[in-house]
């Protein structure tokens, strides 16, 4: 009995010679692996996510008021975000079994996982505008949008059916950004960036802009298709010579692909067209004697849109301190871009899994 009540003391005494914090401190370790190692501010995180759980709440009066061809839009939502979630899991899941199979360590699966997902819902979305934009003027003359807008005429059921697919898409993958997806250094930013996306085809759909709206829809999928390709490049590490430099051939290809759409055609182009022939000249017939909260939508509408502009020369100033360090370190793409957006976290779970 004395032996047994020796042993049971020593026991204690070896559970408390680790202290709370030190073993709290190695829970946090593991979940900052897991997510990626970014750290964010708390508020910063509440902030963004009261206001997307905000803008469910508004995507369900917005829904209710339209019609997708002979039904609802609020009935046929949520089969949109079933299809949508059926598509996430399947692709993340082949993406992260293509990516172990390639090599990738755990972590970077997990992004090349997210990235499939990704990419598959830009390609497929980039053929569906294109579809939608046949035979209109809408892209070649952003002005065009806007003829016949005091008429109000209903917009064709294919317009309706990208708008309820796109607006399924960004509630989810705003979600999957906070709750599922690893964490890289713009984590802050793109969540920022999903909201405000919610929110302007929200204002479109209210305000009827939907034609300006399938635009800038297609300016984003069809960027977003490069830089999905360079991301998963470099998490399979495809840089330098005995790889065919297939990250810098990615990289450059992205940052011509960004600077067309993105800087040019976006804000000057589309944003123009949007605050000269829509917020000016309609502003009369959209706003006076309106109430004051569609006087401030029609407002915010405008300045989302140029918050978006500015996003994107960020992330413009990003690639270039990539392409900088791309041009004094030649084949280190994979160190550059850890260090301007992925953070030390694919490196790191290397160690963890040799010492695992």
């Amino acid at each position: 009995q004395a032996q047994a009540e020796s042993q049971r003391a020593h026991r204690l005494s070896g559970a408390r010679s680790t202290p709370r914090r030190v073993r709290t401190g190695q829970h946090r370790c593991r979940a900052h692996r897991e997510m990626g190692k970014v750290k964010v501010s708390r508020t910063v995180a509440v902030l963004c996510t009261s206001a997307y759980l905000a803008e469910c709440v508004w995507s369900y009066f917005v829904l209710r008021d339209e019609m997708i061809g002979s039904r609802q839009a609020v009935l046929v939502f949520p089969v949109a975000m079933l299809a949508v979630l059926l598509v996430l899991n399947l692709s993340k899941l082949a993406g992260r079994a293509l990516a172990r199979a390639c090599g990738a360590n755990k972590m970077n699966a997990r992004k090349f996982g997210d990235q499939t997902w990704q990419l598959l819902i830009h390609v497929s979305m980039t053929l569906f505008e294109l579809r939608v934009l046949a035979g209109e003027t809408w892209y070649s003359d952003p002005a065009s949008c806007f003829e016949g807008y005091k008429e109000r005429k209903p917009e064709k059921p294919i317009t309706q059916a990208l708008y309820i697919v796109q607006l399924a898409i960004w509630v989810i993958t705003c979600f999957s950004h906070q709750f599922l997806e690893a964490r890289h250094k713009d984590y802050a930013l793109m969540y920022l960036h999903h909201i405000v996306t919610i929110a302007l085809i929200l204002l479109s759909w209210t305000f009827h802009f939907q034609k300006t709206g399938v635009t800038v829809l297609y300016v984003h999928d069809a960027s977003d298709i490069a830089i999905d390709l360079l991301k998963m490049s470099n998490y399979l590490k495809l840089e330098g010579a005995s790889r065919l430099f297939i990250v810098e051939i990615m990289f450059v290809t992205n940052l011509v692909s960004w600077v067309w759409f993105r800087i040019y055609q976006l804000p000057f182009r589309i944003v123009y067209s949007c605050i000269a022939d829509g917020f000016v000249k309609l502003f009369d017939f959209v706003c006076i004697g309106k109430p004051l909260h569609i006087v401030c939508s029609c407002y915010g509408f405008i300045w989302l849109l140029l918050a978006l502009c500015l996003m994107h020369v960020w992330w413009l100033y990003l690639l270039l301190r990539i392409a900088y360090k791309l041009v004094c370190a030649p084949g280190k793409g994979h160190d550059a871009g850890r260090d301007e957006y992925e953070g030390d976290s694919d490196d790191d779970d290397d160690e963890h899994e040799k010492a695992d």
